[in-house]
């Protein structure tokens, strides 16, 4: 269009501007924000709501509030753009802040305002500014429509208000597949794969499932390991009736399933099977074969997605290097890392030094895993330290350790985690009067470990279990079980390693890790 020599107007600007947010061009909208200074289009009222809309959108804070700041003549549409970028980007205090001022100018705000401020309601130290928003919604008779219905009872759910989220979507009239896809997924996120899975079932009286709804359900059987579950949530995507396809986004969150379930040769056959594969795909396989130990694999499905054209993005390199790290492979652990910014000029964050940081310690390499803590160009934050950390452990460096815990209970005093952490190591040398004094400290702090669970699935029911459970009902069943994989442990090579017994302190009881002959 320019090379023919014809001027676009500010909808054509304001045009490419909303194509740039939409595809994540953050540059090339910066380029056009330029050619509109220079082709004296500044202050153009569609085309300064479409930079504010893009830079709230790929989430350049400081740039919107600059643009909004600096315009004549705020609307209800603009108060919210600048609302979804500033929760987006976890600015819930400035947005709430803004809020204010939004009401001291006198705009009155809409229902898709309350829903962007709703968004920011995350957990329960915000249950009251969501319950202020509720009842702001209530006084000033703001139509509660589907969207912002559904809002509340994520809000609600979110803060562990469950029973207030349950009365807002029975009572809503005109609910719909989203709301129910939203309160499914509600469940999930807060822990609840059960209850998900129950309202999956209720959900068939009322509306039709599509794809979205089995993306949101499936979690429901990783977060309970239970394969035979979400083999049956298979067969029911399969059947042709309900006229299911099996896109990408579904046969991601199959393969995702089945990878943590504990089936990878499931996860390999949906992967093959996948009608296309995009980044979340190769992603997913990628850190399927690293939970599995399949480091060789993982790294060659690593090179095999750069030769299909695939770019590796930040996540897809912290599966790769946590992949070397449970499989040993040094080597190919920094041929990896080094490539991030020579190849991919992706620049190494935290999450990636402690990848590497765990993989060297794993190798027994303690001194390189520090020495590459020391050159870090950020500061290691308590995943980094607590990698060394657990190294000290399996090598028995109690000097290294106790320097290391001090700088992670220094960052985190509140997490029990580094407590019991290096308790184990002195259990492991034999220290217990260092044990007990640990024990002493966690106690005095008023410290709590919430106990592991285990899970086992007999027939349609999921049963649940704590270390020294007495009172389960299929206790002698679950026991039997775990003699038949301990033996079975035996007869493939595997015995306990009586170097790295923990001894509780407390009650007297030994747990010993196996190890390979």
């Amino acid at each position: 269009m320019q090379l023919e020599d014809i001027e676009g107007n500010s909808i054509t600007v304001a045009t490419m501007l909303s194509i740039c947010a939409h595809s994540g061009e953050l540059e090339k909208g910066k380029q056009l924000h330029a050619y509109a200074l220079k082709t004296g289009k500044k202050g153009d009222v569609a085309i300064e709501g479409a930079l504010l809309s893009m830079y709230a959108e790929l989430d350049c804070v400081v740039s919107s509030l600059q643009i909004f700041h600096r315009m004549d003549k705020l609307d209800v549409v603009l108060w919210n753009i600048l609302f979804a970028g500033l929760i987006r980007n976890q600015l819930t205090s400035q947005a709430w802040s803004l809020f204010r001022q939004m009401q001291q100018m006198g705009t009155k705000p809409n229902s898709f305002t309350m829903v962007s401020l709703l968004a920011g309601c995350k957990d329960k130290l915000f249950l009251n500014v969501g319950r202020s928003i509720h009842g702001y919604v209530t006084r000033h008779g703001l139509d509660v429509n589907l969207l912002l219905s559904t809002a509340l009872t994520n809000m609600y759910m979110d803060c562990g208000y469950e029973s207030a989220a349950l009365h807002i979507f029975w009572s809503s009239s005109d609910r719909d597949l989203v709301s129910w896809n939203a309160m499914i997924a509600s469940y999930i996120r807060n822990g609840k794969p059960n209850e998900a899975f129950l309202l999956f079932y209720l959900l068939h009286s009322e509306v039709k499932p599509n794809s979205t709804t089995l993306i949101n359900v499936l979690p429901s059987c990783t977060h309970m390991a239970n394969l035979p579950q979400g083999r049956c949530l298979h067969a029911y995507i399969v059947r042709r009736e309900l006229g299911l396809a099996l896109d990408v986004p579904l046969g991601n969150a199959l393969l995702t399933m089945y990878a943590r379930c504990g089936s990878i040769s499931n996860a390999e056959k949906v992967f093959n099977n996948l009608p296309g594969r995009d980044i979340v795909s190769w992603n997913a396989m990628i850190a399927a074969y690293g939970i599995h130990g399949c480091g060789e694999d993982a790294v060659h499905i690593f090179y095999q997605m750069i030769d299909a054209g695939e770019r590796p993005t930040s996540v897809t390199l912290i599966s790769v290097l946590s992949a070397c790290s449970h499989s040993g492979l040094v080597e190919k652990g920094w041929e990896v890392f080094h490539s991030m910014a020579r190849d991919f000029n992706i620049t190494p964050k935290v999450v990636h030094y402690s990848c590497m940081v765990d993989l060297l310690g794993r190798a027994g390499s303690l001194d390189k895993a520090r020495d590459l803590i020391r050159s870090m160009p950020m500061e290691p934050d308590p995943s980094v330290w607590r990698a060394l950390l657990s190294a000290c452990r399996v090598f028995s460096n109690i000097e290294l350790a106790k320097i290391i815990a001090g700088k992670l209970i220094e960052l985190e005093p509140w997490n029990i985690a580094n407590y019991i952490l290096l308790s184990n190591i002195h259990a492991a040398a034999g220290n217990w009067e260092d044990v007990k004094a640990l024990r002493a400290l966690i106690k005095e702090k008023g410290f709590r470990k919430t106990p592991g669970k285990s899970w086992m699935a007999i027939r349609n029911q999921v049963n649940s279990f704590t270390a020294g459970d007495k009172l389960h009902p299929r206790l002698s069943i679950s026991y039997t079980r775990l003699k038949w994989l301990l033996d079975g442990l035996n007869k493939d090579g595997y015995f306990p390693e009586s170097s790295l017994v923990l001894h509780d302190v407390e009650d007297g009881e030994k747990s010993q890790p196996f190890s390979q002959r």
